[in-house]
């Protein structure tokens, strides 16, 4: 029994959906919320009706709007805080450092790129944005896949990861492991891993639900040998 790339995608398709479903269910009672209570405040002014209902409604939705704004702004900014710590000069910096190594990649010369990426992690560490840039670099034609699984792997454990650096190693292993390196029993590994790591999101959501598939497909087959 294999992994079904279509299935997964559908799982996570699915997800998605929800989530969205979730977000417009928030949104509109964060609107309702906020019309009543414009309309509440307006009958305490002694606004008269139907005035108050249109004022009631206009300022609800726009009070609504900069709540759930306020709310992904903050989101976003405590992102970006955290990684202004983690990460000094931000990944403008880090893509600059590296510029010359990509430039060896794009012209096909991928050993000279690789030992540009090692000189630079040599120079200034272990970074999460040189390691995804080489991993990235090995995963295109020419590469070479087992360096992009060993670079994966390393990218997960370096300090300045970040959920979305970990989240894109474990897709790219996933790729690997159903694809040119051909090892299902690592595959499924991923897979827990991504489920249990990300299991508020489509993605993680989305390998449970092939867990489970396999599971039951396998208890299938057991039952009817």
């Amino acid at each position: 029994m294999t992994f079904d790339p279509a299935l997964h995608e559908q799982a996570v398709e699915r997800q998605r959906k929800r989530a969205r479903l979730n977000r417009s269910v928030i949104g509109t009672l964060v609107t309702a919320l906020m019309v009543i209570a414009a309309e509440m405040l307006l009958k305490l002014y002694g606004v008269p009706v139907p005035l108050r209902f249109i004022l009631a409604m206009v300022g609800g939705c726009f009070a609504a709007l900069v709540i759930l704004a306020g709310v992904k702004g903050t989101a976003v900014l405590s992102e970006g805080v955290v990684r202004g710590l983690l990460e000094p000069g931000g990944r403008g910096r880090s893509t600059a450092v590296f510029s010359h190594a990509e430039s060896l990649a794009s012209r096909g010369d991928f050993e000279a790129a690789s030992r540009a990426f090692e000189a630079l992690r040599a120079k200034h560490g272990e970074m999460a944005a040189l390691l995804r840039a080489e991993a990235e670099m090995h995963m295109r034609a020419g590469g070479e896949p087992a360096r992009a699984r060993d670079l994966l792997h390393r990218l997960r454990q370096v300090t300045d990861v970040s959920r979305s650096d970990e989240l894109f190693a474990t897709h790219r292993l996933l790729d690997l492991y159903l694809g040119v390196l051909a090892d299902p029993g690592r595959a499924i590994v991923e897979l827990r891993r991504m489920a249990d790591r990300f299991p508020d999101t489509p993605d993680g959501q989305g390998a449970l639900a092939e867990l489970r598939r396999r599971r039951d497909h396998l208890a299938q087959d057991q039952t009817n040998p």
